[in-house]
This record gives structure tokens, sequence and C-alpha cells, in this order.
């Protein structure tokens, strides 16, 4: 009886797991813990599209390229904070995929010329891969559905 425990557990474990890696990532970016962060991430190139707010299409780079990115648009003069919620975990074999709903607003401290406030909604789609160190991230999608505020607070990087 404990082993057909131990495989239905199984992939609850997997989806607990991978759960948690999702929001330690959105944690982790709003509290600006960027090594951190690096770690929740496989080593090598990972799938990156956020088409939706800045053009082009998906991409590949790595994941110490992603996160140069956030720390350059989430600076520390920049607060952030980001919400997920409506999880949709798949995992098939080693690989595993999160769809979740998504909020996020930034905000530009000391910023006077006009709003300081930038907020989108939308969607992410999160791939994961299972390593010898548990599942990690390899990739990260966004896509929008609605943006609203100054678009300079978004685009605003140190």
């Amino acid at each position: 009886m404990e082993m057909a425990d131990n495989l239905t557990l199984a992939p609850l474990e997997d989806e607990r797991a991978i759960r948690h890696i999702t929001d330690l990532l959105f944690i982790y970016t709003d509290q600006k813990e960027w090594s951190a962060a690096r770690q929740l991430f496989v080593d090598g190139p990972i799938e990156v599209d956020m088409s939706s707010l800045a053009g082009g299409g998906p991409i590949q780079m790595t994941a110490d390229e992603l996160l140069a990115g956030f720390r350059a648009g989430l600076h520390e003069d920049k607060p952030s904070h980001h919400m997920t919620t409506n999880y949709r975990i798949t995992v098939t074999g080693d690989q595993a995929e999160v769809w979740a709903h998504g909020y996020a607003w930034n905000r530009l401290l000391h910023y006077q010329a006009e709003s300081d406030l930038w907020e989108t909604w939308g969607n992410y789609r999160l791939p994961f891969q299972r390593t010898t160190n548990g599942w990690r991230l390899k990739g990260f999608c966004y896509f929008a559905k609605y943006n609203c505020g100054n678009d300079y607070v978004r685009t605003h990087a140190c």
C-alpha cells in the first residue's frame, strides 16, 4: 500500500514544487533578489517572450541575460508588485508548464512630470524542466491583455 500512496502523491509533489518556484520568482523579483531568482532557472538558453509589451517575438537568451534586463528595468527606484493566480499546471515526464493570470504594477519613485505608475494584466506561461536539482524554469513568457498608466515608467531603466 505504501508504494501506491507514493505513486499517487508524486504528481501532487511536482505541482507543489512548481507552484512554489513560480511564487518565488515573483517574490524575488519584487524584493530585487536577483541571485536568488537566478537559482530558479536552468543553465543555458531559455525561451523568453515579452513581445506583447516590447514588440518582436519569442527569443532565446540565458537566465542571466533575462535577469540583467529585470535588474535594469526594475531598479531600486522602481518598486514593483507582481501577483499570479489561477494556476494551471501540466506535468509531462520531466517537462512542465504553468499558465497563470497575472497582474503587475511598477512605480517610479521621485518622478514628478506625470503619473509615476504603470500597470498590466495578462497571462504568464512558464515552462519548467526537471533537473538533478529539482524543477527549474526554462523560460519566461508574458502575454499582456491590458496595460494602463505611464509607459515611461515601464521603460525607464538604470
